[in-house]
């Protein structure tokens, strides 16, 4: 524990006093602000009723989360071995889950910080109508659930695998094929075949939770399948990163 606490630290300061912080804060910031834009001035867009905009915003909210953990994520083990700074942090009197675990500390401070951001563009945007509350807390859970599955994900692969761009290669390509089934049309995801992808799907599951909180106004019990498949992603993909970092090489 007392290892653990200076590797979060570190985690912490990399990510808002280095300047890759304040960039990532000011990419989040710019794309937040030019859909919300395009909400209010496109005149097609600018007449949805407001719980379809809150759905929307908070869609690209969740795409972000994903995109960075996986981004962080893959820079983790990888990206140390390619600056050549992992070494020392062998050193330190931690073990690699420790050290993964506070790598995955520093995931979340990032998802909450995008959170934070985040915030006042869903209020913008949804200030008027209904289901605000339940949208902002659903946000919250799925956000850092799709977080702990992508980012840990990428921490795994950053463990095991040597190169960054590889690690992150490999990681947007899974972001891409697992994003894909929400491109096809309401019809086609409503097939059988549609709807089994939808379910084994996290992501999908992830924005389809939101749909059915936001727009539909549907309560916990209809949300608790999705949920859970959420969980139990998130759960072996944190049982394969402590599997993956039990023997950490430089």
């Amino acid at each position: 524990m007392n290892a653990l606490l200076p590797l979060i630290k570190r985690e912490f300061q990399e990510d808002f006093k280095a300047s890759r912080g304040g960039v990532f804060l000011l990419l989040a910031a710019l794309v937040l602000s030019a859909f919300a834009v395009l909400l209010v001035s496109n005149t097609e867009l600018s007449l949805l009723d407001n719980a379809q905009a809150v759905y929307l915003m908070a869609g690209i909210v969740i795409a972000l989360a994903a995109l960075v953990a996986v981004i962080r994520g893959s820079d983790g083990f990888a990206g140390e071995r390619d600056r050549e700074t992992l070494e020392p942090l062998l050193l330190a009197p931690i073990t690699g889950r420790g050290l993964a675990a506070a790598k995955l500390c520093g995931l979340l401070c990032s998802w909450l910080a995008l959170f934070i951001l985040a915030l006042p563009y869903v209020w913008a945007v949804g200030s008027a109508g209904q289901n605000l509350l339940p949208a902002v807390q659903y946000l919250f859970l799925t956000g850092t659930l799709m977080v702990l599955l992508f980012g840990g994900a990428a921490l795994a692969l950053s463990a095991k695998m040597r190169s960054f761009k590889s690690v992150l290669s490999l990681g947007l390509a899974a972001l891409l094929l697992l994003g894909s089934p929400m491109v096809l049309g309401p019809s086609l995801r409503q097939s059988a075949v549609g709807r089994m992808l939808d379910l084994a799907n996290p992501l999908a599951a992830a924005l389809n939770t939101l749909d059915s909180v936001i727009i539909d106004s549907q309560g916990l019990s209809w949300q608790l399948a999705r949920l859970t498949i959420m969980g139990c992603y998130s759960l072996a993909v944190l049982w394969f990163l402590r599997s993956a970092t039990r023997r950490l090489e430089p």
